[in-house]
């Protein structure tokens, strides 16, 4: 028996809430996964999210007739499925022994990765169904329930961030399930104003749903950690008795934690042969990795093991420098500056809340280096901060760029920083004083290629943003474990070469690089690699080539990624070259696969795999139907359309979250403005476009060409808007960025409705089938445009997608098409 349920406005409610916890769900898994796994795993979100909602669509095509003959409770138990299979599935996810540095070469590694996906594709195939059966079922009050969708998504995002401040990271998915909940009760009550509807079933399920939310609440989720991160060894070291956390915060911007170990030495790059002994120390860790230590001393004295690292070599070519410390987090900097007499600091921390632990819970354990007349802490992305100081600085320690070369196999190459740019050190050297220095220290892999490549970022800064000769600009020195590069604001004066020589060597340092070295009189006491028979290293070699009239045949044949990264492509630590595959198999054998940066090739495996899983949800079931649109006309413009207009939406959408991403600070908070933006706004323009007396293709036509002069006009005033609010809080540059991207979401919002509008009218029976295909061009559009991202740059997958667009609009012609009409 078919019971029919009529529309009420608390059925708009129920949808809105499920919206909300769609996209508070997206993001709170973003930032679990960032501290779990690692960056890339948050592009793995929001295509899994895609599958999820495309595979819903292709679902309710097949099932739909025989779902809305018992419409509620099967909505309510949607509901049910959505609330229980996000504990269910994240738990589940996160107890995965998923190695993803072993992916390429175990059969094993690939199959849980496949069901990694799958279980973070179930929630979201749960909360489409939701959405697409109310939106299917109440066909005349779609406005409403699209408007109460798609505002509800705008709301998730900014309820996401707030919930960010108040939940421990690994907990964020399991207090989403209230949200879903109200959305349960919500639209229990809409059924419940009928008659037709039986209470007892529906009191079941709601009692259920209650009961999944509290053990949701009150149960203690998996916080497994990728074993390569430091995170895993401290939480090793805890259960063996050897470390203690005493400390965690939480956040959008990060999870900080605080180890006590005694086993724990962080003094990077300090000479084996220094006199002083390092403090004992506490670990500071951000997202699970460490980001610097914390010196448990009482005077600067006890800092003294700072005097014997590579840092320290700067402060000797300069006379109490005003210093600008950008990122800077445990303060051993800070004791350093002091040492060396610094006149003036200036410290720039990205998270609020490490400053915050620093005045408060480690003020007694060291916090009080920063309690100082000279030291002046801002906080701010160092980039932000870069871009709005006039003040000068005689030295600009780029302490965020310092490191040990890493051992998670390159799997940070997604990871966006503006402040290791070509643009970010000129504009680092542009607020230096006449005899001003930058310095950056770094850990020296084999083959070398994180100092290679800042210092062609450093020549890069030089060649491309002013008339002088890199050449005369640079000091590059090094020990076994770290290579230092300067760069000058004037050129380098023979004084100041000798000076640098001489305290090359108290440090003993070997000599890299300075304006008119010789290689024959280089005298490594530090020994590296080096090119065959040379008495020089590969770093002495690259610096050459890099320096030289024609270095592109040397960053084409170098076995890594190393040229300078721009803002347009900021992935400093991407190294990773399809060409060197050959090279290392040839040279490494069995183990080429820990040579490899991985960043890159697991985002390539996550595509093909979401493209395989879209194919096998999304495409194959609607096979079954394959007679049926095979008799359809309109086949080939729709294919088209549909595919150009997800992929564009993906790119534009995905390519705006990386563009803000610097003027925000941060990308969580950058994705949760560009959905909130695009969400809301295009949602009103495809509201809006119904009442425009035009035809579908009029209205293909005017909104592409629309979404093409809005970008243009973006991109044309960003630099100047963004400039006027770049000093401005997070807040403001929060709306700001929602304002900005309003026109071109609502004319993006035109292009969905408009192409279903032509088939209702021209080929109906494709409907199911285009809906299909636009949700496997989504989930396959997400990674895709990373990928690209990072081998042409930003502004050609904006272009890409802009010619998506084009090439939508050039469908409409189609349409009238004889041959089109008759077959294809």
């Amino acid at each position: 028996m078919t019971t029919y349920v009529i529309y009420n406005r608390w059925s708009a409610v129920s949808i809105f809430f499920v919206s909300v916890a769609v996209i508070a769900l997206q993001l709170m898994l973003m930032r679990a996964l960032s501290v779990s796994h690692y960056y890339h795993f948050s592009y793995l979100v929001i295509s899994t999210a895609l599958l999820g909602f495309g595979a819903s669509g292709t679902f309710l095509a097949l099932f739909f007739d025989l779902m809305k003959r018992n419409f509620f409770y099967v909505n309510l138990l949607l509901h049910l499925f959505f609330l229980a299979s996000v504990p269910v599935s994240y738990s589940i996810a996160q107890s995965l022994p998923l190695d993803t540095q072993y992916v390429l070469y175990s059969g094993e590694q690939i199959s849980l990765l496949i069901l990694y996906n799958l279980l973070m594709f179930v929630p979201f195939f749960f909360a489409g169904t939701i959405i697409g059966f109310m939106l299917s079922y109440f066909k005349e009050e779609v406005p409403g329930l699209y408007g109460a969708n798609l505002i509800g998504s705008g709301v998730g995002g900014i309820i996401a961030l707030g919930i960010m401040y108040l939940v421990p990271v690994f907990k964020l998915p399991f207090v989403i399930t209230p949200i879903i909940l109200i959305a349960m009760l919500f639209f229990y009550y809409s059924g419940m104003r009928q008659r037709a509807v039986q209470t007892k079933p529906g009191i079941l399920i709601i009692i259920l749903g209650i009961g999944v939310t509290i053990f949701s609440l009150t149960s203690v989720p998996p916080d497994t950690v990728d074993p390569y991160k430091s995170l895993a060894h401290f939480q090793q070291l805890e259960a063996q008795g050897d470390a203690e956390r005493i400390i965690t915060r939480f956040g959008p911007r990060g999870q900080i934690d605080v180890y006590s170990s005694p086993a724990f030495h962080h003094t990077l790059f300090a000479s084996p042969l220094a006199t002083s002994l390092p403090p004992r120390q506490l670990a500071l860790l951000a997202d699970g990795e460490i980001i610097g230590s914390v010196f448990t001393i009482d005077h600067s004295a006890e800092a003294a093991i700072m005097d014997d690292t590579p840092q320290s070599l700067p402060y000797r070519l300069l006379n109490n420098p005003r210093v600008l410390l950008l990122g800077e987090t445990g303060g051993v900097n800070v004791w350093l500056a002091k040492r060396m007499g610094a006149s003036e600091i200036t410290v720039v921390q990205t998270n609020p809340q490490l400053a915050d632990l620093f005045r408060n819970e480690l003020y007694d354990a060291g916090g009080y280096v920063y309690e100082d007349s000279r030291v002046e802490v801002v906080t701010e992305n160092p980039r932000l901060y870069l871009e709005r100081t006039e003040k000068e600085y005689d030295l600009i320690h780029i302490v965020a760029g310092e490191t040990m070369a890493t051992g998670t196999g390159g799997l940070q190459g997604l990871n966006e920083d503006y402040l290791l740019t070509t643009e970010a050190v000129a504009r680092a050297r542009e607020i230096l004083s006449e005899s001003g220095i930058i310095s950056i220290t770094r850990g020296i892999q084999s083959p070398p290629r994180d100092n290679i490549k800042i210092a062609a970022m450093f020549a890069a800064a030089v060649s491309r943003f002013s008339t002088d000769d890199p050449a005369m600009h640079l000091l590059i020195s090094r020990n076994y474990l770290a290579a230092n590069t300067l760069l000058t604001r004037s050129p380098v004066s023979q004084a100041r070469i000798e000076t640098f020589r001489e305290a090359a060597e108290s440090l003993l340092l070997d000599l890299e690089y300075y304006p008119g070295i010789r290689t024959e009189d280089i005298r490594q006491a530090n020994l590296i690699e080096g090119p065959q028979g040379a008495n020089y290293s590969y770093i002495h070699h690259a610096i050459r080539q890099i320096l030289s009239e024609n270095a592109e045949p040397f960053f084409r044949d170098w076995a890594y990624h190393v040229q300078a990264p721009t803002d347009n492509m900021p992935y400093f630590q991407d190294f990773f070259k399809w060409s060197s595959l050959e090279l290392f198999l040839d040279t490494y054998g069995s183990g080429w696969f820990q040579r490899l940066e991985l960043g890159y090739v697991i985002l390539l495996i996550t595509l093909v795999q979401l493209a395989a899983i879209a194919l096998l949800f999304i495409i194959a079931p609607l096979l079954i139907r394959l007679p049926t649109y095979l008799k359809a006309r309109y086949k080939l413009p729709s294919l088209i359309y549909f595919f150009s207009i997800g992929t564009g939406f993906m790119f534009l959408e995905i390519m705006f979250i990386q563009i803000f991403t610097k003027f925000l600070g941060d990308p969580i908070v950058s994705v949760s403005a560009i959905f909130t933006s695009i969400l809301v706004f295009s949602g009103i323009g495809s509201m809006l476009q119904k009442k425009i007396g035009l035809l579908p293709i009029h209205k293909m036509r005017i909104g592409v060409a629309a979404i093409l002069l809005c970008t243009a006009l973006l991109l044309l005033s960003s630099d100047f808007v963004l400039s006027q609010f770049i000093s401005s809080g997070t807040g403001t540059r929060y709306v700001v960025t929602v304002l900005m991207l309003m026109p071109v979401s609502f004319f993006m919002g035109w292009m969905f409705p408009s192409g279903m509008e032509q088939l209702e009218e021209k080929s109906e029976t494709l409907i199911p089938w285009v809906w299909g295909v636009n949700g496997f061009a989504s989930v396959i559009a997400a990674p895709m445009a990373i990928l690209l991202s990072m081998s042409t740059g930003f502004h050609y997958v904006l272009l890409i997608g802009l010619g998506c667009y084009i090439l939508a609009a050039l469908t409409s012609w189609m349409w009238g098409s004889r041959s089109v009409q008759s077959g294809w």
